[in-house]
């Protein structure tokens, strides 16, 4: 019985790729639909980044002369 159910698996993966692929032919994305996209998806990421540089905390500096904080009195 578990044999049928991959086996039946198997067969709708296949026909799901068909399926896109046969799409994928009948309606091709121009170029320049693909370039605005990976263009604006990169300023995204730029932008992300730059983001996440600004809040990084700078690094502690560690000098060798740095005293431990004083006891209050």
């Amino acid at each position: 019985m578990p044999s049928d159910h991959t086996d039946a698996e198997r067969k709708l993966k296949k026909l799901g790729e068909r399926l896109r692929d046969g799409w994928a032919k009948q309606n091709p994305l121009p170029q320049q639909s693909i370039d605005t996209v990976r263009q604006t998806v990169r300023e995204e990421w730029q932008r992300e980044q730059a983001m996440k540089r600004e809040k990084r905390p700078p690094a502690p500096s560690k000098s060798r002369d740095r005293q431990p904080p004083e006891p209050e009195r």
